[in-house]
């Protein structure tokens, strides 16, 4: 069963965020979170862990390792099909479709532009 230190520090890995970074958004003074990474801080307080599982929008008890993370992968039903799709990849699409028409077509023209090969430097398609 994995520790909370160990938790957090893949979670903060997976999101790319400091120690600074997280104080920041949870409150949680950097020294506290600092600390329980390292694992000197072993049992923490509910209320210190409560902040943190609300970011990462977890339970408390996900945290601490007493019941499994969620997996990165989600079962999604479309057109008879049954796939899976990352998390990030559903939330993504999720946020699409709540927008308007207009910032649609604005997001597909973004997402075409970024996907077109480009020649290096010269900013022309590669043929």
């Amino acid at each position: 069963m994995p520790t909370v230190a160990e938790i957090l520090t893949m979670l903060m890995a997976r999101e790319g965020l400091s120690d600074n970074e997280l104080a920041e958004r949870t409150g949680i003074p950097q020294p506290t979170i600092s600390r329980i990474k390292s694992g000197d801080s072993r049992d923490p307080r509910d209320s210190t862990l409560r902040p943190l599982a609300k970011y990462f929008r977890l339970s408390i008890s996900q945290l601490r390792g007493d019941v499994p993370l969620p997996t990165d992968k989600v079962k999604v039903a479309a057109n008879d099909e049954v796939t899976e799709v990352s998390r990030r990849a559903l939330m993504m699409a999720q946020m699409f479709d709540r927008l308007s028409p207009e910032q649609q077509d604005a997001m597909q023209t973004l997402f075409d532009s970024i996907a077109q090969p480009k020649v290096r430097g010269f900013g022309l398609k590669a043929e």
